[in-house]
């Protein structure tokens, strides 16, 4: 499979229902995904900090398969990682379920609105959940020094994310061609 031929693959983004089995088959892959990855990302010195590993499945399966599937794995993945590994610590859990949710209510729609894989959109929404994460812990902790210092230190992460998010997305797509 050549890289153009990744890339020129229409995208129709799945709409799951409560009684769709695959629902619940892709809750379970994507939640496994955002619980292994941050597993791996936390070998590295504030690697979950650096690498925003939480948010990279629920951002491709609320794109790939629709808003209900992408809140469901919003929500699970962070409360359910933190009751295996304490990570993310209590007090950060309300900002990154509002970035969680935010990601995947907002790339269910672009998908939806777009039925295409569009980069320049991927980013737009990952700067988007950053910037909007920060405002939201400055509100919460009234500390604008650690809003904007956990923006600077994601910059990595949302490149990853980005780009990283939009290959797997292709490549869901020419899947299911």
């Amino acid at each position: 499979m050549s890289l153009q031929a990744i890339l020129d693959v229409p995208f129709i983004p799945a709409k799951r229902l409560l009684s769709d089995i695959k629902l619940y088959l892709f809750w379970v892959v994507f939640t496994l995904g955002n619980l292994i990855f941050p597993m791996v990302v936390h070998t590295i010195p504030q690697g979950g900090m650096i690498f925003l590993p939480l948010f990279f499945f629920t951002l491709v399966a609320a794109y790939s398969e629709g808003l209900l599937l992408g809140v469901l794995v919003a929500i699970a993945s962070p409360l359910i990682n933190h009751a295996l590994t304490g990570m993310p610590m209590l007090v950060m859990l309300p900002s990154v379920l509002f970035k969680s949710i935010f990601i995947a209510v907002v790339a269910s729609s672009v998908a939806h609105y777009l039925k295409k894989i569009s980069l320049p959109a991927i980013i737009f929404m990952v700067v988007a959940m950053q910037v909007l994460g920060g405002l939201f812990d400055y509100v919460m902790t009234g500390n604008l020094e650690r809003a904007i210092g956990s923006l600077k230190m994601g910059v990595p992460g949302m490149i990853i994310m980005a780009v990283g998010g939009y290959v797997l997305l292709r490549i869901i797509a020419k899947i299911r061609e």
